[in-house]
């Protein structure tokens, strides 16, 4: 077995001083991998490969949830961001770059007039529903009941345990199924009934001000929902939002929107526009990103980020980064396909080639994902149960 002693000190220091031992919950050690028999400290990276503390190294087919997609270090990235640092990281006016990468997101992304920065997804989410709710005027937002969009309080409330969120907010948010136009249609009612008894003690006109959803993550959109859903949301007077974050420069530069064809009227983006610098942003129509004032915070501006960011683009236009990750992403997840056949296993392979996931059909697949994941890292692997994600290195 591989020694993962370090691994296991770290663990038990940081227990100590942080909840999970992890600042991200699905990076805690134990959660991942099991521990003991699976690293739960990374010491460095570079390219496609990572070395935890004890000195191991994998091939890296985590990529930090999907937030490098073109590897670690990647040269150009980091040459610009070294640069920048010489010149100062923030300042106390707004730095030339704000509007610079802003312009060249809104000349790539298709529902793009105007962009705001922000540093995580969470906080993009939590700006687009502060922003659609400030454009309609309206207050209940609907979405997919299992999907994920931010750990605040606004999205959290729609799952069964919300620790933390007042019962009120349950009143504020209604869940649909995913490729389900008809519960989507259900939601909407009931968001209308709910509002009828809310306005008797508000005064406040009720109604939908946002649908949002990812446009797809392990499961393809089925032909004709996307569509039904930009149509159900303008014909109840409620924005469509994509939160792109994770289909964002993977599926294509600009996400879901671009690869299926259907423009959303706000989108968030996050984790690959910056290969793995902290930024994120809300984009979308004109008239409604003029709320978008409303959002605002210190480091939005941070200069380190945006010139990530930017780099970032420029590789993307010169080089051939999503046709790699799909070559070489649907070449792994094709060739895993065929050894679960050659070997009768039973589990089969989820989600698309740059975002591939193993699924075990098993009553606890817990037990043999824990399993896989272990002997795959004992033979230099890094994979993550939620999925996996392929980059340009």
């Amino acid at each position: 077995m591989r020694n993962y002693a370090k691994s296991l000190e770290w663990h038990e220091r940081a227990a100590k001083v942080t909840p999970l031992a992890s600042q991200t919950r699905s990076k805690a050690p134990g959660t991942v991998g099991p521990l003991g028999a699976f690293p739960a400290f990374i010491e460095r990276g570079r390219g496609s490969h990572v070395w935890d503390v004890d000195g191991n190294e994998y091939v890296d087919w985590s990529m930090s949830l999907a937030a490098l997609t073109l590897g670690h270090r990647h040269r150009s990235v980091s040459l610009a961001v070294a640069d920048q640092l010489r010149d100062g990281t923030l300042f106390s006016l707004p730095h030339r770059l704000e509007a610079e990468v802003a312009a060249r997101l809104c000349s790539i992304i298709p529902c793009a007039d105007m962009a705001r920065f922000v540093k995580s997804g969470s906080e993009a989410t939590e700006a687009a529903i502060r922003v659609a709710r400030a454009f309609t005027g309206r207050d209940v937002i609907v979405t997919v009941g299992a999907g994920y969009h931010s750990w605040h309080s606004w999205f959290a409330a729609v799952k069964p345990e919300h620790p933390g969120v007042p019962g009120a907010m349950t009143d504020l948010i209604v869940s649909f199924n995913y490729n389900d136009l008809i519960s989507l249609q259900d939601a909407f009612q009931k968001a209308r009934w709910t509002w009828q008894d809310l306005a008797r003690t508000s005064g406040k006109e009720g109604g939908v001000a946002a649908v949002i959803l990812e446009p797809t993550l392990l499961t393809p959109p089925a032909p004709g929902f996307l569509e039904g859903v930009r149509d159900l949301a303008r014909k109840h007077g409620a924005l469509l939002i994509f939160d792109e974050i994770v289909t964002g420069f993977r599926w294509a530069r600009a996400g879901g929107q671009e690869y299926f064809g259907v423009t959303p009227d706000l989108a968030t983006f996050g984790k690959g526009m910056a290969n793995g610098f902290p930024l994120a942003c809300l984009v979308g129509r004109r008239d409604i990103m003029q709320h978008a004032e409303l959002v605002s915070g210190t480091f939005g501006g941070d200069c380190l980020g945006l010139t990530a960011c930017n780099a970032t683009l420029y590789v993307y236009e010169r080089e051939p980064v999503i046709e790699h990750l799909w070559e070489i992403g649907t070449a792994f997840r094709d060739g895993l396909t065929v050894l679960i056949e050659k070997h009768r296993l039973p589990a089969r392979m989820g989600g698309y080639g740059v975002h591939p996931k193993l699924e075990w059909e098993y009553p606890e697949a817990n037990l043999p994902m824990s399993l896989f994941l272990q002997e795959t890292a004992e033979r230099g692997v890094l994979l993550h149960p939620a999925g996996w994600n392929v980059s340009y290195a």
